[in-house]
């Protein structure tokens, strides 16, 4: 199950061990000599296969974090990766309020609440949560990857697409059953699209996770594009009960977060 309800808090089962494979090569180009490094060099060094290092390598490379000499074929880390940390580094009161506005979002509605970040591919990364008031916690790790087609996600980004992007995504959709009440009929999906964008959130219920219930908004980016996805998930058996009581501080505080957002940008 992608949701994992509240387990012990280890440091190590909280890791992806992808995401850390990952960062480790990074800190690796940056303490070796010269900041550069070849692709056997880092996959002996982590003890990580080549074809996964490479896959790995060529990922920084299309995000422009790190770049190949095609002649002596050693990766090198990019100034793209310092202009990157540097302005997340400028702004840590920001970031900080952003993760302030996320607790409080978190002790009102009783749930946990986790942002996710949309991906070129259409996936959505976590890149923050908050868990301060939640009874029973069902939760995902900073870092973890949702599906292009996670339906509380999906709906939120498709609702405020442009048309021809909704066309295009939902031509190329393969319906996926993650569980027993996930919509994969494709004019039921486009009501619940349309549903979404009138109502203002999306909701999924019990569609990705079992006994698991979301409802999802959009933060929109300086330009009008959807930049960020807010969510709480919580119990099938409650978030139906209290749905505008969840809802109503969750669209508040994506508007909260989308204005410094905003201001960062």
């Amino acid at each position: 199950m992608p949701y994992d309800v509240k387990t012990e808090q280890n440091p190590d089962r909280l890791k992806v061990p992808a995401l850390s494979k990952s960062i480790n090569v990074l800190r690796f180009l940056n303490a070796s000599p010269k900041l550069s490094a070849s692709l056997t060099e880092i996959s002996a060094a982590l003890e990580i296969t080549k074809s996964h290092c490479f896959n790995i390598l060529r990922t920084f490379e299309a995000e422009g974090w790190v770049r190949l000499d095609p002649e002596s074929r050693r990766y090198h880390l990019s100034a793209r990766l310092l202009t990157d940390v540097s302005r997340l580094l400028a702004k840590p009161a920001r970031a900080e309020s952003i993760h302030d506005e996320l607790v409080r979002l978190s002790i009102k509605t009783r749930l946990p609440c986790v942002l996710t970040r949309i991906e070129p591919d259409g996936s959505f990364i976590a890149v923050d949560k908050a868990e301060d008031a939640a009874e029973l916690i069902v939760s995902v790790p900073i870092g973890h990857r949702f599906p292009p087609d996670a339906p509380a996600q999906m709906r939120v980004r498709l609702a405020w697409a442009m048309i021809s992007e909704r066309k295009r995504t939902l031509a190329a959709w393969k319906p996926v059953a993650y569980t027993s009440t996930t919509i994969i009929d494709r004019d039921q999906l486009i009501r619940e699209i349309e549903i979404t964008r009138v109502r203002g959130y999306a909701v999924s219920r019990a569609e990705y996770s079992h006994g698991v219930t979301t409802l999802a908004v959009p933060i929109f980016g300086s330009k009008g594009q959807i930049a960020l996805v807010l969510q709480c998930p919580g119990l099938e058996t409650d978030i139906p009960l209290r749905e505008r009581e969840v809802a109503e501080p969750l669209m508040e505080a994506a508007e909260l977060i989308g204005t410094l957002i905003d201001e960062q940008m």
